[in-house]
């Protein structure tokens, strides 16, 4: 039964129309999707960057670095 004052459903917790919902579920799974993409993305970038799961010889050269950047600040 609608709300005559408001044009609202009455006994919803939104308050919004089934029709409401429809459009706003619709936005909100669009911008999910794209951040989602987004977040992806950059995950794909980062790891072609630094690959987080490191062999030895890798992990070995990321050490001697960072111990070199430490004796130039020190």
């Amino acid at each position: 039964m609608a709300d005559h004052m408001t044009g609202r459903e009455a006994g919803t917790l939104s308050g919004m129309t089934e029709r409401e919902a429809q459009e706003f579920n619709g936005l909100f799974m669009t911008s999910f999707f794209v951040f989602l993409g987004i977040a992806v993305v950059a995950h794909i970038l980062v790891w072609i960057w630094r690959p987080w799961l490191q062999t030895p010889e890798v992990s070995q050269a990321s050490l001697d670095t960072a111990k070199s950047l430490l004796t130039m600040l020190s």
